[in-house]
């Protein structure tokens, strides 16, 4: 059975995370580290923007530093994500391992599928996955959540997960948010719209499309439990045992480097 590397849950501000995915990212193309699934949370609260975004057109970055709320730009597109009570995973994996599909849309489809397996040895039941190119979506904000993608995971047809993904030189990159208590007045705060009528009715449609797992089940969840069943989950669906690693020594000087692309103001308000 093949080994991948699994590193578990810690704590990090947006640049880190951002910039030990990025290093990770790195180390596997260089060839010094297996595929590599990786766990963590966010302190303080950010704000992610897809990398394709327009930060200052889109958030607003003054309640961003009156809330204490980071702010930081993805490797991966998409739309914004406020990282607050969740647990956050990644995976790093070659395009070329047979596992992988071609088709984004499908290989979303496979990784949700192990994530799913996660959720239900946590007592935790999901929706099917829904195969459509896209469900539920109406063009109101730059908020993540307010959108379905194909194959995402969702409870009482609110979307609970939400990932995103980067291919480039034959690796694949693909993070999400586990959302475990959603709160959309806060995320609200934070993102602009034309007029308030228009953020109010973004706010609403959100509101429906959207949620946490601890909402929708009407309890807490042991974020250490979540993680060891994620864990169990993924292997079963990739049919691979995970072996808990830490960062190289590679790894973290290069991601020490990246931090500071992550900081920097100019390339997080680039587009």
């Amino acid at each position: 059975m093949n080994q991948w590397r699994v590193i578990h849950n810690k704590s990090y501000d947006g640049a880190m995370n951002m910039a030990i995915d990025e290093a990770i990212f790195t180390a596997y193309k260089k060839g010094c580290v297996k595929p590599t699934l990786r766990f963590y949370t966010w302190k303080p609260a950010c704000l992610s923007v897809g990398y394709f975004q327009k930060l200052e057109d889109e958030v607003d970055l003054d309640k961003c530093k009156c809330m204490n709320i980071d702010y930081v730009r993805r490797i991966t597109g998409g739309r914004a994500v406020l990282h607050d009570n969740e647990l956050t995973y990644s995976i790093i994996i070659g395009e070329d391992n047979p596992l992988i599909d071609k088709s984004i849309n499908l290989s979303y489809r496979y990784i949700s599928e192990g994530l799913v397996r996660g959720l239900n040895l946590s007592g935790i039941e999901t929706d099917n996955l829904n195969s459509g190119e896209r469900i539920g979506r109406e063009n109101l904000s730059a908020a993540c959540f307010n959108a379905h993608a194909s194959y995402e995971v969702t409870i009482n047809n609110k979307k609970v997960i939400g990932s995103a993904q980067s291919r480039k030189d034959g690796v694949l990159l693909q993070h999400g948010s586990i959302i475990m208590d959603f709160d959309v007045e806060k995320l609200f705060k934070l993102i602009k719209a034309k007029t308030p009528e228009l953020k109010e009715r973004a706010m609403k449609f959100t509101a429906k499309k959207a949620s946490g797992i601890e909402n929708e089940i009407g309890k807490k969840i042991d974020i250490d439990i979540l993680q060891a069943n994620l864990i169990k989950g993924l292997a079963s669906q990739f049919n691979v045992e995970f072996v808990e690693e830490d960062l190289t020594d590679y790894e973290k000087q290069l991601a020490e480097e990246l931090y500071k692309k992550y900081k920097d103001e100019e390339y997080n308000k680039k587009r």
